[in-house]
């Protein structure tokens, strides 16, 4: 090559270099990062990211740490938003609630934020909904809640995100309910159930497990696709009741970065989050304490979003109500 053109060569890609953010010009990643959790300690989205942020400290250079933050408030909207306005560096990520943070939007909600734009870094769990009655129950068939012989059955909801998907499931089911939203986390409506204070609810998987070990709650209808990890047997899916658009009906953990990294630190990033998502400590810790991996890709995790924003829109009228 020319030694003219070996330094207009040179020069174009030292202009390249300079034209980069700092952050894709150093050694990514060299400080730590945070990972912004949008609710309170000791919750399901806070014990899965604390367990994947000390796998991604296996994937990192010795150093750097991965610090868990939380910043609840706003039914997640004031840590999504923290996360997606934080300087697109690589050094802010944030697990997202979906659909939680996919409602809002539906409903035209102004937001601090758009997860179109979003940089999506993987899946961590898909957690599944159980319709739930109490061992006693008057309800102890779908039928009878579809036919109710004398009241209507009383659903035990938390409001916003589990009172919506409560609405969708009774609505999908031909369910004519009241819902009662005065309980204040997951863990009070199954009491409620479990007490009798209200017929049914919805159960997520984890959250519902040991009381179904103890069998003081059943399961009448499992919102998964048949075969999808951890059907239980004898129990309907969302395939076996004919509907099953209601396996959308799930709690999706997926990790998320602010829109604009640059390309070089959004592969890093995008890295260290799934060799933690597959690292055997992980899977270990996954098997030990029965909080189950679902592990995606970006792209899978991107598809994801856009199946909860396309499920939401067609019962956006149930969200409104």
């Amino acid at each position: 090559m020319p030694r003219a053109m070996v330094g207009r060569v040179f020069a174009a890609t030292a202009l390249a270099m300079l034209a980069l953010p700092p952050a894709a010009r150093a050694q990514y990643p060299d400080k730590n990062i945070d990972l912004i959790v949008p609710y309170g300690p000791g919750g399901g989205f806070d014990i899965y990211a604390r367990a994947v942020a000390k796998a991604m400290e296996n994937h990192l250079p010795k150093h750097v740490r991965v610090v868990v933050r939380n910043i609840p408030g706003a039914g997640s909207v004031n840590g999504i938003a923290t996360m997606y306005r934080a300087a697109p560096d690589g050094y802010t990520m944030g697990i997202v609630d979906l659909p939680g943070a996919v409602a809002p939007q539906i409903m035209g909600e102004q937001l601090p934020y758009d997860l179109d734009k979003a940089t999506w870094l993987g899946t961590v769990n898909i957690g599944i909904y159980s319709l739930v009655v109490g061992k006693n129950t008057a309800f102890a068939t779908l039928e009878a809640f579809q036919k109710p012989a004398g009241r209507p059955p009383f659903f035990a909801t938390t409001g916003s995100n589990d009172l919506a998907m409560a609405k969708i499931a009774a609505a999908v089911l031909g369910i004519k309910g009241q819902f009662v939203t005065s309980y204040t986390g997951g863990p009070a409506t199954h009491l409620a159930i479990i007490r009798g204070e209200a017929d049914a609810g919805l159960g997520i998987d984890v959250a519902i497990a040991r009381h179904l070990a103890s069998g003081d709650l059943r399961q009448l209808v499992w919102f998964a696709k048949k075969g999808a990890r951890g059907t239980p047997d004898g129990v309907a899916t969302a395939d076996d009741v004919g509907h099953p658009e209601l396996a959308n009906l799930s709690l999706n953990r997926v990790f998320a970065a602010p829109p604009g990294l640059p390309e070089l630190v959004r592969m890093r990033l995008v890295e260290a989050v799934q060799k933690a998502l597959k690292d055997p400590e992980l899977v270990a810790w996954a098997a030990k304490t029965n909080f189950p991996l679902d592990v995606g890709t970006p792209e899978q995790t991107r598809k994801l979003y856009a199946d909860q924003r396309v499920f939401l829109t067609s019962y956006r009228h149930l969200l409104k109500e």
